[in-house]
């Protein structure tokens, strides 16, 4: 039951909230609750995945962490999910990048960490990270 509240509370935020704070820079950071890391990388042919982890240390309740890859220009390129029982405090994700529709340059990695415990509700953002994707000339 408490999963299940937690998954709905963090989907209304994503329809309600999420779209508008991820286009820009988030102001209510928290370092203390972790980190997101990502290698600069080569965009190879074809698609493929390119991994990036993360390591929380959230406040005590039930957590969830959805991660956002912004790319050159504001775009957005991808998206991931993480939640408590079903996923470590620290671990690796991959965002799914095809040649095509990849431009070289630099993305940046955002992420939201909710947790709810016993009715109380809190959500801040890791501090961003960012890394080089090349794309080779033809």
């Amino acid at each position: 039951m408490r999963r299940s509240l937690l998954v709905l509370l963090v989907v209304v935020g994503l329809l309600t909230a999420a779209p508008a704070a991820v286009a820009a820079p988030p102001d209510d950071v928290h370092p203390e609750w972790g980190s997101t890391s990502a290698h600069d990388a080569k965009v190879k042919k074809g698609c493929r995945s390119y991994d990036y982890g993360y390591t929380l240390t959230p406040p005590e309740g039930d957590w969830s962490l959805e991660t956002f890859l912004i790319g050159p220009g504001g775009k957005e390129y991808g998206s991931g999910y993480f939640l408590t029982g079903a996923d470590p405090l620290t671990g690796q994700g991959a965002f799914r990048l095809c040649w095509r529709s990849t431009k070289g340059g630099t993305y940046t990695i955002r992420a939201l960490l909710s947790v709810e415990d016993l009715g109380d509700h809190s959500a801040g953002w890791l501090p961003e990270t960012s890394f080089t994707l090349r794309k080779p000339r033809r």
